[in-house]
């Protein structure tokens, strides 16, 4: 039986895509050793899947539909830049989202279906971010190009529906292709052929 590796997530409009390439831009002087996300690729992951049997791909298209009938539009703030795991070894440039309850909200709502449904799930906290770069290594004077960022407000996020995507690993980088999207302020759901 095959799997595929996927992950549902909050997509981001090409305005917000576009705006993050500025910033993307802007770093990438003071940051060489960088690969940076391709704004098409961005995305605010709400569940990772590894890898997944095509079985359990179905309960989770299950899983997320249900999903709609108690959630409701909202906004965040795209704000502030920050490093993971620390800024003395940073491995990934994010850009943070505000305020965070609702997020975490979501996250943890559509954490309960998906395990009714009997789908697992990652069961570390919940940190929602907008993953805009990877490092390879190096130092870096992180405080210096960073302290400009910090608190700038970016962009707003409206979060009004999720998207299941297939990621798909190719020599060029991850092909995210949706396969479900699920809008939470009308009825309707579209199915996409991943074909």
């Amino acid at each position: 039986m095959s799997s595929v590796r996927a992950f549902l997530a909050i997509p981001l409009p090409w305005q917000l895509q576009e705006s993050i390439r500025v910033i993307q831009t802007e770093l990438q002087a003071g940051i060489a050793e960088a690969r940076w996300t391709r704004p098409e690729n961005l995305h605010l992951t709400l569940h990772f899947f590894a890898k997944i049997e095509q079985e359990t791909l179905e309960k989770l298209k299950v899983s997320v539909l249900s999903i709609k009938g108690f959630q409701r539009p909202f906004q965040v703030e795209v704000k502030g830049l920050g490093v993971f795991p620390n800024p003395h070894r940073p491995r990934v440039i994010w850009l943070g989202l505000e305020p965070r309850g609702q997020l975490k909200q979501l996250h943890r709502a559509t954490g309960q279906c998906l395990r009714q449904a009997g789908v697992a799930i990652d069961s570390r906290p919940y940190s929602p971010h907008l993953t805009i770069g990877r490092l390879r290594g190096g130092k870096l004077d992180l405080p210096r190009l960073f302290s400009s960022m910090q608190q700038k407000t970016i962009a707003p996020l409206t979060v009004d529906r999720l998207v299941l995507y297939e990621s798909r690993l190719r020599p060029e980088g991850a092909q995210h292709v949706p396969l479900l999207t699920v809008n939470f302020d009308d009825e309707n759901t579209d199915t996409h052929d991943a074909t």
